[in-house]
């Protein structure tokens, strides 16, 4: 749709094809025309710049249907699921484990925290490849391999081969994590952009706690571990079947105007790689090229500190996890709660529905502060806006660390741990939304390299909590250590406020992107 309306003074010589180069130059974008006479396509309310503008060739994927873009971004976001869903899913199974191969639990678990390493490492390794091969070939191929070795947990008849086998899954299934995010980013508009990864985000978030959910379940009811990871074959297996029906190659190169693009053929060629291969010189980066971009991203600082106050801040998720299952299981007469394995999986209700709030609220919040600051700057949008609903996250997470250790600590009812559990999920949600949006709308030129690298840090908090986090509780009580991490968390405020103050310097800091 094209709309016309009167042109500030500063942008009265621009082109509509500099527009957003040059309001991305004074440090932000152009969302509105609010009054303004340009000849821009905007959405279907007339105001609302799109961006990018659309090239008017039917491959662009900004400009593939609704269906197909909805349907490919709950592909990635399955994909996104199944990596943390996997991996926690072998919690409850450890003192089965345990019970077969004559181990300690803690020693068994030893294999479920390789396995988070490896995640964060393969998120690093894979990244590379989506600017070099495509976004398509990368998923179905680290998904493929990641199902078999998914596999080959399942049917370990040792240890020593169930170890390696969850540290080679972790090492591919993470795969779809990282670039899910550079598919968002590839096929919806900007104004678009932080509604999808709020979707996106309440289901991978939700994940770590969906997989022990069920695996309690079926723990219970079976008295068998093997079954648990069976079933996480399916959820694999899954995901193999909507790539091969659905997914598609979301890479557009801008750079190449829309006659000159190649002909898109066979949706499985793209899948499989070969449409990539054969088109790669001129259109994909080099390999050096890639590895290059992700260089860059880590040099910038503001994304160095939001990625600093999130790997202080998600990793007592992960530690909230390990605490509340490990002493719900724990019976009464040693210091526990007592309950059965469907108790437990019952408990994990409460941080998925906490996920599921936050998304709803920051669903129209983030829109509503993004709308309210444009309307006030005629139109101009700065990414750390974004950073508004940090400051709320914090206000949820930090009470909720504190009745959370208090409850534990002093066997309050169970409602107690809800409540804490579930105010503190909450905030990650709606943190974990607002500094995503914020490090693409800052560094839209590498998505995928800024997504892995705030997953790495991510992946890392979670590893390390795993190591610490029950014994620190046991040694000086969990009000104590439940009260440092809520600490913490409120220390989080000064990365945040550094990057929301000056994130427009910032930003322009380190290497140039290319």
């Amino acid at each position: 749709m094209e709309k016309t309306v009167t042109l500030d003074s500063e942008l009265e010589h621009v082109s509509t094809m500099n527009l957003v180069a040059r309001s991305e130059q004074k440090g932000g974008f152009l969302l509105d025309v609010e009054g303004r006479n340009l000849s821009v396509k905007t959405s279907k309310d007339g105001h609302t710049i799109l961006i990018p503008q659309p090239s008017g060739d039917p491959s662009d994927p900004v400009s593939w249907s609704w269906t197909k873009k909805h349907r490919i971004l709950f592909i990635v976001a399955w994909g996104s699921l199944t990596a943390d869903f996997t991996s926690a899913a072998g919690v409850p199974c450890i003192f089965l484990q345990g019970a077969e191969w004559h181990m300690k639990p803690d020693q068994v678990s030893y294999a479920n925290n390789l396995n988070v390493l490896m995640m964060g490492i393969g998120g690093i390794l894979w990244i590379s490849f989506i600017s070099f091969w495509g976004r398509a070939p990368v998923i179905f191929w680290a998904v493929l391999i990641g199902t078999l070795f998914t596999i080959g947990a399942a049917v370990a008849p040792t240890y020593e081969i169930h170890y390696a086998m969850r540290a080679l899954q972790g090492l591919f299934v993470t795969a779809p994590q990282t670039i899910s995010v550079a598919v968002i980013e590839d096929i919806f508009f900007f104004h678009e952009r932080a509604h999808k990864i709020g979707l996106w985000a309440c289901i991978y978030i939700s994940s770590p706690f969906l997989g022990p959910l069920l695996a309690n379940f079926i723990v219970g009811a079976t008295n068998q571990w093997r079954p648990v990871f069976w079933m996480c074959v399916g959820v694999c297996g899954l995901q193999l079947i909507m790539i091969l029906l659905f997914l598609d190659e979301s890479y557009y190169n801008r750079r190449v105007p829309a006659e000159q693009q190649p002909v898109r053929a066979s949706r499985i060629l793209r899948v499989l790689g070969i449409w990539q291969i054969r088109n790669h010189s001129g259109y994909f980066s080099t390999f050096r090229g890639a590895v290059g971009r992700l260089v860059a991203v880590i040099t910038k600082p503001s994304l160095v500190l939001i990625a600093f106050a999130y790997f202080l801040t998600f990793m007592w998720s992960i530690g909230i996890n390990i605490t509340t299952a490990t002493l719900f299981a724990t019976p009464v007469e040693f210091g526990g709660y007592g309950y059965d394995s469907y108790g437990v999986g019952y408990l994990y209700f409460t941080p998925i529905v906490g996920t599921i709030l936050g998304e709803i609220f920051g669903h129209w919040f983030n829109d509503f502060i993004a709308r309210q600051y444009t309307h006030r700057h005629k139109g101009f949008f700065v990414p750390e806006v974004r950073l508004n609903m940090t400051y709320i996250s914090i206000l949820f997470m930090v009470p909720g660390l504190v009745i959370l250790g208090q409850a534990l600590q002093r066997h309050l009812g169970v409602a107690a741990v809800i409540m804490g559990w579930g105010m503190f999920q909450f905030g990650i949600m709606t943190e974990s939304v607002a500094i995503t949006s914020y490090a693409i709308d800052s560094f839209s030129a590498a998505p995928g390299e800024v997504a892995v690298f705030i997953n790495f840090m991510r992946v890392i908090g979670g590893f390390s909590v795993g190591y610490f986090q029950q014994p620190w509780g046991l040694a000086i009580g969990f009000d104590v250590s439940f009260g440092i991490q809520a600490a913490i968390v409120a220390f989080t405020l000064v990365p945040l406020g550094l990057a929301h103050r000056y994130g427009k310097v910032l930003r322009r800091k380190g290497i140039q992107i290319e």
